[in-house]
């Protein structure tokens, strides 16, 4: 039982990386599309060798710590962040379908309070302005939207009856009478969480060059990439699960239409990014506390009452 649980999670990492990859290109080739340009299209055919030059670039390119820097915390900052970002992906069960994490909403939860942790460390450890403000951002942003997040979380866990993402569940009609209004909120929350467009405060090229990750190359900016882009898919995979799972047993039938829900939630994300300007960020906060707030409660004891009944 061990060895196929480690087995199921080391095949999961490296599906996961390998997606993570590919899924770069295709967020340049479709940001490409919107903006009227080709995108990379030199390194091999259409472009599609292009993660396998940019991961060669990167792992052969110098890691330099800035002299200012915090040296141990410097290397230790990316790493924290891919290990949080990658370790979320055990409560999936992709190799083997009998192998459960029996209080997988929980662990998400839990980990997703510690994404943070990185972000402060990598913007903290450089000893850089921009850094800092980009990490101080992070902080502020993730425990705004971690609330809403979690509300609107609990109105689907609510009709599936179990804090498991992959029993099977007849959730009937009223599930879809709040699911939409819920899917919409989670999945504002979701840009907010991943730090994507119109929510990437974090990163803020026009205003803190490049944020948290300013002073990273090599090895370092390539963890921190992985990181980003991994909690993407995974969000993607969560939005899939919550709000459409229920509707479907865990088979090999069942991880197929999972894995097209991915790549289809990735997609959206990718054309949100190329349709909508940044925020400021006074209009996020007040946009999260004002607004979706008393919304996300009202959807919250709106499921508690249909499902009382």
């Amino acid at each position: 039982m061990m060895v196929s649980v480690v087995l199921s999670c080391f095949l999961t990492s490296m599906m996961v990386l390998v997606g993570v990859a590919f899924f770069i290109v295709t967020e340049r080739k479709g940001l490409g599309m919107v903006q009227l340009r080709q995108g990379p299209n030199k390194v091999g055919l259409k472009g599609l060798v292009q993660p396998l030059s940019d991961g060669v670039k990167l792992l052969t390119k110098g890691f330099s710590i800035p002299a200012a820097a915090n040296p141990i915390l410097f290397v230790f900052g990316p790493v924290l962040c891919f290990f949080m970002s990658y370790i979320s992906w055990v409560i999936y069960p992709l190799a083997f379908c009998s192998c459960f994490f029996k209080y997988s909403v929980l662990f998400f939860m839990a980990v997703s309070c510690l994404n943070v942790y990185g972000l402060i460390l990598v913007g903290w450890s450089s000893n850089c302005q921009y850094g800092l403000l980009g990490s101080m951002r992070a902080v502020a942003q993730s425990i705004s939207y971690e609330l809403i997040m979690s509300t609107v979380m609990m109105c689907s866990l609510l009709f599936l009856s179990s804090l498991e993402l992959f029993l099977y569940r007849d959730i009937g009609f009223s599930f879809i009478f709040v699911c939409l209004e819920a899917m919409l909120i989670w999945f504002i929350t979701v840009l907010a969480e991943t730090n994507r467009a119109p929510f990437d405060f974090v990163e803020g090229e026009s205003e803190l060059v490049a944020g948290y990750n300013v002073e990273f190359g090599g090895f370092g900016f390539a963890l921190i990439a992985l990181a980003e882009y991994g909690a993407i898919l995974f969000m993607s995979m969560m939005t899939g699960l919550l709000f459409l799972g229920g509707l479907m047993p865990l088979s090999m039938g069942g991880n197929i239409v999972v894995g097209l829900l991915v790549v289809i939630i990735s997609y959206v994300i990718v054309c949100v990014r190329g349709a909508y300007p940044r925020f400021r960020y006074d209009q996020l906060m007040e946009f999260c506390w004002v607004k979706l707030l008393p919304v996300s409660l009202g959807l919250f004891v709106l499921s508690v009452g249909m499902v009382a009944l």
